[in-house]
């Protein structure tokens, strides 16, 4: 990454934020290229702990942030609205966070897969659960 992007990741990590700045963030992932979904999930990550779903830590709450803030923010180490360029730091950043996290990402993983589940069986009507095609 490069120093100038560094520099203003380091600032944006002590901002706070917000539902509404995550929903921002969530419509730029797809500026982001293949890593746009893991952002996506970093995205996820703040909103259910600002919900008090998932627990994480501050310092790995900080570097979220900061990277989620970097991408929405337009003004960063090279300017987003330079053409193609304008999102290779904002790239940058988030690779870099997510190597980072790489723990605290499958963690969330497992936990979304089990909310899903869990999701899944509140829909489903055990009692009257039949076999329909039976050999």
């Amino acid at each position: 990454m490069i120093r100038k992007a560094k520099k203003f990741y380091e600032g944006y990590k002590k901002t706070k934020i917000t539902l509404k700045q995550l929903k921002k963030a969530n419509n730029l992932k797809g500026n982001l290229g293949e890593i746009g979904n893991k952002f996506a999930l970093l995205v996820r990550m703040m909103r259910a702990n600002l919900k008090g779903e998932f627990e994480i830590s501050t310092a790995d709450k900080l570097k979220i942030v900061g990277a989620i803030v970097y991408v929405i923010t337009t003004i960063d180490a090279v300017p987003d609205l330079i053409p193609v360029l304008g999102f290779g730091d904002d790239i940058g950043v988030v690779a870099y966070v997510i190597g980072k996290l790489g723990k605290l990402i499958k963690e969330y993983e497992e936990f979304e897969r089990v909310r899903r589940n869990e999701e899944k069986d509140k829909n489903v009507d055990f009692d009257n659960l039949k076999v329909v095609n039976e050999i």
